[in-house]
């Protein structure tokens, strides 16, 4: 693989972690109070909007179905898919989550296709209920199966920082090889403020800052990866409202701004992101997703 894929892998690598990071602080994650009733389940769908089609081969899986527990823990995920030719969605169950103590130690895969579990991820912890390891771990049939799916993390703590490190299974050398250690570091308030990556595995390595407002959200984020910088700004009820991207790399600075819809309990049921790019290209447009929730009564 040349350094051109490379580069290319490990953007695409930080472009997920910047959008499930932020996801999980303001997309999904909203503060629920007390008075509220908690959320049965919730299905997920995107739409393309403002000349911005979705096609949905291309989308598959992104469309979820998600189950709760009573205390707020997700229980089973589907995958939504329409079928052309019922004019109907299938849910198809992909992940299973299984606690003990009120811990998640296992999430079972399953295919959206066969139903059966090809794989799962396994979850300890310390004394301090603090995570230490994750097992991913892969079968065929009811055999585990070594492959490059293979894979086990590691979690050291100190006073405001962590240490990960990752290890995958080497199919060519038979055995688990350290390809990346990340550390991050922690304010007061448990935000992370820092993340630094070291890989070990052909991609480059690089950090991410992140600082926040007096609410604990997130309004910058600076990779050192592709000296990419991104801003947010925040609506009355918290969530993202303007987000703003520029990179030394790239002359494209673009822009999204978002508007919702809110439910009687305040919780989103539309969100609607709209983007600007400049100078215009085809990624220009928007992005509807669309959240039907059932509260547990």
């Amino acid at each position: 693989m040349g350094i051109g894929h490379k580069k290319y892998d490990m953007r695409k690598k930080i472009t997920a972690f910047m959008s499930m990071f932020l996801l999980c602080v303001f997309a999904f994650g909203q503060d629920t109070q007390k008075t509220k009733p908690q959320i049965k389940t919730e299905e997920i769908t995107y739409h393309g909007i403002a000349g911005r089609p979705i096609n949905r081969i291309d989308m598959q899986g992104l469309d979820q179905y998600k189950e709760y527990n009573l205390d707020g823990t997700v229980s089973n995920i589907y995958i939504v898919e329409f079928d052309k030719s019922k004019n109907k969605n299938n849910y198809n169950l992909n992940e299973r989550y299984i606690y003990e103590k009120g811990k998640l130690c296992k999430i079972e895969l399953i295919g959206t296709v066969t139903g059966d579990k090809y794989g799962e991820i396994l979850f300890s912890y310390n004394e301090q209920k603090q995570l230490t390891k994750k097992i991913e771990n892969r079968y065929e049939g009811n055999r585990l199966n070594l492959n490059q799916f293979s894979a086990y993390t590691d979690y050291f703590y100190n006073e405001n920082d962590e240490t990960v490190k990752r290890y995958e299974y080497d199919e060519t050398k038979k055995e688990f090889l350290l390809v990346s250690i990340v550390t991050k570091i922690y304010d007061r308030n448990k935000n992370m403020i820092q993340e630094k990556t070291d890989n070990f595995d052909g991609n480059i390595s690089g950090g991410v800052d992140i600082r926040y407002d007096n609410s604990n959200k997130p309004i910058e984020l600076n990779s050192s990866y592709f000296k990419e910088t991104k801003n947010y700004k925040y609506n009355s009820h918290g969530d993202i409202e303007e987000e703003k991207s520029r990179s030394e790399e790239s002359p494209t600075i673009q822009s999204s701004t978002y508007s919702y819809i809110y439910d009687n309990y305040e919780n989103w049921v539309e969100q609607k992101q709209i983007i600007k790019r400049n100078p215009k290209d085809e990624f220009e447009g928007g992005i509807l997703i669309k959240r039907k929730i059932e509260y547990y009564e």
